[in-house]
């Protein structure tokens, strides 16, 4: 089903090379800029900070922290469209006007994957990871329990509800599929809902370049049955 995406406020799709074979250094944030001006990506933002590398330990999605500060810079167009690159990283986020995935890897995500590769990056192990980020905005006299499937409905004699986190992730062939809830009350009269919904490819092999998209198209397949399975008609109405 084709939503009207009012709710997305956020889709992503990275990639990481944990054995790049390519010696990294900080010329490559000029040389990638050089290229993707002429394509719209004008504002370049430099950011330093801890490195968080996402895998896998005995399949659980875990982060790692490298106390190490790297280098991390944002490429930015017009249209909502944002590049992340690091030593070993590149990942692709459109912030408004996410229409359809196939629209997103094939137009955005394909063309500048392959101007990262004509730097001589990309070797190596590959590990992808995708992540839709939904909003919502419910008052608190309802129930959240009538909106998501992964929320356990609650008297309301209890008292009333100020927070509520909640992290699945489901194993399924090829993919960790992991979605998080967090959900706070606010002003003591509605809840900011965020909503993520997203999978980790397990198979993060030394794969050649030309199955970088197969790779990403496999990550994304089982993601829209996961959402639709953790969200009610009610909230569906409203996409």
């Amino acid at each position: 089903m084709q939503y009207k995406n009012k709710h997305l406020i956020e889709v992503n799709c990275a990639f990481q090379f944990n054995k790049e074979t390519t010696q990294w250094d900080s010329t490559f944030f000029g040389r990638f800029y050089e290229k993707i001006l002429s394509r719209g990506f004008t504002e370049k933002e430099e950011r330093k900070g801890i490195q968080l590398t996402f895998g896998l330990q005995r399949n659980v999605p875990v982060i790692t922290q490298n106390n190490d500060f790297e280098d991390q810079v944002i490429f930015k167009n017009n249209n909502g469209c944002a590049i992340l690159m690091g030593r070993n990283k590149i990942s692709f986020h459109v912030t408004s006007n996410y229409t359809i995935w196939e629209n997103f890897i094939t137009g955005f995500v394909k063309p500048f994957t392959e101007i990262y590769k004509e730097l001589g990056l990309g070797h190596g192990e590959r590990q992808c990871n995708i992540v839709y980020l939904n909003r919502f905005k419910k008052s608190k006299e309802e129930n959240l329990s009538d909106y998501f499937n992964l929320v356990s409905p609650l008297a309301k004699n209890l008292g009333t509800e100020v927070n509520t986190v909640i992290q699945r992730v489901i194993e399924s062939k090829d993919n960790l599929l992991i979605s998080k809830f967090n959900a706070q009350l606010q002003n003591d009269n509605y809840f900011n809902i965020n909503f993520e919904c997203g999978a980790i490819n397990k198979n993060s092999l030394d794969m050649n370049d030309a199955d970088w998209i197969k790779q990403a198209n496999n990550t994304h397949q089982p993601i829209n049955h996961f959402f639709e399975s953790l969200i009610t008609e009610k909230l569906r109405s409203e996409l």
